[in-house]
């Protein structure tokens, strides 16, 4: 049996840990990847008469196109799915797991 055909999609990632953001990014980077990152940033204010004590948050989502055959694309999603749910982005794990 042989599994033919080209899936396309997106995968989001959705975090407020600006850091994961960089590291996520520096990882999909590394394997040449597309991916957008989209900032939705929220100001609260508490108290009318004082501005400025207001509260910010920010939250972002990561788009991550891919495209390909399934047997290519099937270790890319699981990890991705495996970094996402606490795997981590570090690429230093990764470099010193490879010079093994």
């Amino acid at each position: 049996m042989d599994m033919t055909g080209w899936i396309t999609g997106q995968v989001f990632l959705q975090t407020v840990d600006e850091i994961e953001v960089q590291q996520a990014s520096a990882w999909l980077t590394a394997r040449g990847i597309a991916f957008q990152v989209l900032t939705l940033s929220e100001r609260m204010v508490l108290d009318p008469q004082k501005p400025e004590d207001g509260v910010t948050s920010d939250r972002f989502s990561i788009a991550i196109q891919l495209a390909g055959f399934p047997q290519v694309l099937s270790p890319v999603l699981n990890d991705l799915v495996s970094r996402a749910h606490g795997g981590g982005w570090s690429l230093e794990d990764e470099q010193a797991l490879s010079d093994e």
